[in-house]
């Protein structure tokens, strides 16, 4: 279990440094093709334009880190992966602009592990 634990947390670390770098095109590969993303208030996304789209439209608002907390990740076979965990999204200053849950369905594709099914939700209300 350990392991996948740092398998993940390996993963989010390139997802949090394409957003830092506002690389939403490289965050975008993190995911399947064929992807779902369902953030707050918002229809399914289906594909890699879905979180290209979503977290394009968080820097537009403002946020410039997203910081992810692993906090229980478990096997469903032998290609799939779920994660729970937490999340905060921060402004240049430093302030908080969400902070919330997520869902995270990894699946690994001719080796690799990529996210395939994301939910998350506000702590917002």
């Amino acid at each position: 279990m350990a392991d996948l634990k740092t398998l993940i947390e390996a993963n989010n670390e390139k997802f949090m440094a394409c957003f830092k770098a506002n690389d939403m095109k490289g965050l975008a590969k993190l995911y399947t093709e064929d992807c779902k993303i369902m953030p707050t208030g918002s229809d399914t996304l289906v594909g890699r334009e879905g979180p290209e789209k979503v977290f394009s439209g968080a820097w537009a608002g403002g946020v410039r880190t997203l910081e992810l907390k692993v906090e229980e990740v478990g096997p469903m076979g032998s290609d799939v992966i779920y994660e729970r965990s937490t999340y905060t999204m921060k402004t240049e200053d430093g302030s908080v602009a969400d902070a919330g849950k997520y869902v995270v369905i990894w699946k690994k594709v001719g080796g690799d592990w990529f996210l395939h099914i994301d939910i998350f939700n506000s702590n917002k209300a």
